[in-house]
């Protein structure tokens, strides 16, 4: 693939400007609405302008601090009306495509490759734990760009992946709204009034402090999972690691129902790979009732509890254990169950797929990346195979 070396700053606008008054009520993208390793942004908030990047559809937003660069946090803005423009984070640097030099996408596929972010981090300054990448480090990062058609094809073939992604994030997002929706029918309609406690239909396993457990060779590692993790879905180059010579009951494995009793409460099944689970989560299981079951009660219950939390006069809100065993679960009678069996469990086990689909999905574009940008990998000896079967 033919290439030549070009600046960034040659083929791209960085931290461009674009008129928005002050006081102005526009679309705002904090650093909070980014998740890492996902091209699409899927949440805003409308707010006066009084300062920040500003931004249209077509730019690239690239986390500019420590640690959001190092997770991956770079999007891609498709998201806003024509002509429309947003505003967000002074911690953005934000990445406009020359017109006719390079293709937009190409320049956020660009920004998101290895070599990219290792120039950018390698670029910081500032005290730790609060480094910036310097702009004049990204205007003056140099990479092989080859011609229009040869963008294009490039662009084609990972757009499909992250067109992918982001219908899998609706679906899974869909699945719930509608298992939930399907529960609490269930529960306005339910001709049973045979009580139990939550912590009766499920084993609520409580992890252990992992830093006790550092790994002791680079084979039998896992990554842990801290509430940090849980909230964003995903472990990233942040999280920690331990030996994998732990008790089987405090690994979580992907479709594992993880509850986080104490900070931010949350319950998520998991999908992003075998883990080891940190203090103050719960793993969640039963030998009797369906994931479905035990999921969706502990949902039902999870504002009830995040009021508990927040009503403890300490630095961290938590739970007991008492709360579980005092909160109430209705058990459906055999009918019941069975018509919500049909209709619940293969809901979750749709979004358990849905989600480890997603991380495969991920890990393919990873590795395409690198070999695409470099050239490495000849399409057009791709093209050519599929038309010749």
């Amino acid at each position: 693939m033919e290439t030549k070396t070009v600046r960034l700053g040659d083929v791209a606008n960085v931290n461009p400007r674009l008129p928005l008054t002050k006081g102005t009520v526009a679309r705002k993208i904090p650093m909070e609405a980014l998740t890492a390793h996902q091209r699409h942004i899927d949440s805003f908030i409308y707010e006066k302008y009084s300062g920040g990047v500003k931004f249209q559809n077509g730019d690239t937003l690239v986390a500019r601090i420590t640690p959001s660069l190092e997770n991956g946090k770079t999007s891609y803005v498709d998201l806003l009306d024509k002509d429309e423009i947003a505003f967000g984070s002074t911690e953005f640097i934000v990445l406009r495509a020359k017109n006719k030099l390079i293709l937009p996408k190409f320049l956020y596929y660009i920004s998101i490759s290895d070599d990219f972010r290792q120039m950018a981090i390698q670029s910081m300054t500032g005290t730790s734990g609060r480094q910036r990448v310097q702009s004049e480090s990204v205007i003056n990062y140099e990479f092989s760009l080859p011609d229009i058609e040869k963008q294009t094809a490039i662009v084609d073939l990972l757009d499909a992946i992250d067109q992918k992604l982001k219908i899998n994030q609706q679906i899974n997002k869909n699945l719930l709204k509608l298992s939930v929706l399907g529960f609490n029918k269930w529960l306005d309609s339910t001709q049973s009034n045979q009580y139990t406690s939550l912590d009766k239909i499920a084993s609520f396993k409580n992890g252990i402090a992992m830093q006790k457990f550092s790994p002791t060779d680079k084979i039998h590692v896992l990554p842990v999972i801290k509430i940090r993790e849980l909230n964003q879905g995903y472990i990233d180059s942040n999280s920690d690691s331990v030996t994998s010579v732990i008790d089987d009951d405090v690994k979580v494995h992907n479709g594992d129902l993880v509850f986080s009793w104490s900070g931010t409460l949350s319950a998520k099944i998991w999908t992003d790979g075998d883990a080891a689970l940190n203090q103050h989560l719960f793993k969640v299981t039963s030998n009797r009732w369906p994931k479905w079951f035990y999921y969706l009660w502990v949902l039902h219950h999870l504002n009830t509890f995040r009021g508990i939390a927040a009503d403890k006069k300490t630095t961290m809100g938590h739970i007991k254990r008492k709360d579980l065993t005092n909160a109430k679960v209705l058990i459906p009678n055999a009918k019941e169950f069975k018509n919500l069996d049909t209709i619940l469990n293969p809901i979750i086990e749709q979004m358990v797929n849905g989600g480890i689909e997603s991380k495969n999905l991920i890990d393919i574009r990873n590795i395409l990346l690198p070999k695409l940008l470099s050239g490495s990998m000849d399409l057009s000896s791709i093209e050519e195979t599929i038309n010749n079967d």
